[in-house]
């Protein structure tokens, strides 16, 4: 499923939900999709490069820790935009935005690091990358 399907059914559920509620007798506020994802949750986010891939529009990354939020891990996460992904190679170090709406987590705005840039992450994870 692309990810314009994607934020078209999420669209759609918020709809559906504003609407019900509505019905309900309580006070609801319709909301476009563009202010739903505005809205999302976002991490400045640094880690190693894995794989993309290009079928179900998703990234595989080891990032660091996200205080509060999550331990430092692989993880493959829904590519909001390819663009900036399209020219990694494994291993390359890169920062990002991580989005969290609903349970899921997009990737955005991706930028290749030095390859000086030195990561907080176990042996085990820097090993993931290589």
């Amino acid at each position: 499923m692309s990810l314009s399907s994607r934020f078209t059914l999420l669209f759609a559920f918020f709809l559906s939900s504003a609407l019900l509620l509505g019905a309900c007798g309580g006070e609801t506020e319709v909301r476009d999709a563009e202010e739903v994802t505005a809205d999302a949750e976002t991490y400045e986010v640094r880690g190693f490069f894995i794989e993309t891939n290009r079928a179900d529009q998703t990234i595989t990354i080891v990032h660091e820790e996200i205080p509060d939020v999550m331990s430092a891990m692989r993880m493959r996460m829904i590519l909001e935009d390819t663009e900036g992904a399209e020219e990694l190679s494994r291993g390359d170090i890169i920062s990002f935005t991580l989005a969290r709406i609903g349970n899921s987590w997009y990737v955005r705005d991706i930028e290749l690091l030095p390859e000086d840039t030195e990561l907080e992450l176990e042996e085990r994870l820097m090993d993931m990358a290589r």
